[in-house]
């Protein structure tokens, strides 16, 4: 199955851009069994400026073409198109678009992409990966320290074949707590190996690490492994069905959670655009044996720290199960 196709990277332009591509299509085929027409004569048979047609027809590099298909040349020339899950980067591919759905994301502009992260660890890595699948990019990367004490990286790229790429696969446009969204389509009908992927990206980012501690009951047990997503009120109903299904995204890979949904009312956040947000959030189950699992199934691979703290309460959990 084609996730992405050409057509779906032109589709992610305005109208008028789609519009010049298919006139450039009728161009193309024009010039192909009419080899002697002039840039005025296809400017009048295909009803466009001849302005237009006279770059087109412009021999050399000044050759124009529209924007949206250098887009596709590029992603072709990387061997981007047509994407499915079969690509050999897929599964590194799956799990950036799952940060996009959660601690990364794209400006309402299209003109960047970002991740952000309190561990310089976490931002190498994604560099690494980024330069790896979109050889490209290399040199349209930037990684800004921010944060009130320098706390946190922001790493961006404004590539907008690599935007355009990942919009075409279902990435969120603009502020994610104001927008209203949903999975990707496709997302059910993955092999179980990139659904882990997509997890892996999203659970990295949203995903509090469990706690093994005592209930206050004399027994010790893993507490408060959750998934937690901001939205603004009006948008609650909307973001519950998103919830859901991402519930039952989990549910396909085994990894369970409990009936309810919670609105952390307690989290009430004013925002600067007058809207009031607040957290919902998932619990997943906690049994030892779910905790394992949950360990050996993702690699959390850009929360080095979060795997870090889960396999260190899984040692703390280990060791107070041998002495019991």
């Amino acid at each position: 199955m084609i996730l992405v196709s050409e057509q779906d990277i032109i589709n992610t332009y305005s109208r008028e851009e789609q519009f010049s591509c298919k006139k450039h299509q009728e161009y193309c085929e024009l010039i192909r069994l009419h080899p002697s027409f002039g840039y005025k004569r296809c400017a009048k048979l295909l009803g466009v400026p001849q302005g237009r047609t006279r770059w087109w027809h412009t021999k050399g590099e000044k050759r124009a073409v529209p924007i949206p298909l250098k887009a596709v040349k590029k992603l072709k020339e990387n061997n981007m198109l047509p994407f499915s899950e079969n690509h050999k980067e897929a599964e590194d591919i799956f799990r950036m678009l799952g940060v996009l759905f959660g601690d990364g994301g794209i400006d309402i502009r299209l003109n960047t992409m970002a991740f952000i992260s309190s561990d310089k660890r976490d931002i190498d890595l994604w560099k690494q990966d980024l330069i790896r699948i979109f050889p490209f990019a290399k040199n349209k990367i930037s990684i800004i320290e921010g944060g009130e004490y320098g706390h946190s990286f922001n790493i961006r790229t404004f590539d907008r074949s690599i935007i355009r790429f990942f919009i075409a696969l279902g990435a969120v446009i603009g502020d994610k707590v104001k927008t209203e969204y949903s999975l990707p389509n496709y997302i059910f009908s993955l092999n179980k190996r990139n659904r882990i992927a997509f997890l892996d990206g999203l659970l990295s980012s949203e995903m509090s690490v469990p706690v093994f501690r005592s209930d206050n009951k004399g027994s010790f047990r893993f507490t408060n492994f959750s998934f937690g997503l901001s939205k603004i009120e009006k948008l609650e109903s909307q973001h519950k069905t998103f919830l859901n299904s991402l519930k039952q995204l989990c549910n396909s890979v085994r990894l369970t959670s409990t009936p309810n949904l919670r609105k952390d009312f307690s989290k009430k956040t004013l925002r600067k655009d007058g809207n009031y947000s607040h957290c919902f959030r998932i619990f997943f189950q906690t049994h030892f044996h779910k905790i394992l699992s949950f360990d050996k199934m993702f690699p959390l691979k850009y929360a080095i720290d979060k795997k870090q703290r889960l396999q260190k309460e899984i040692q703390i959990a280990t060791e107070y199960k041998k002495r019991a």
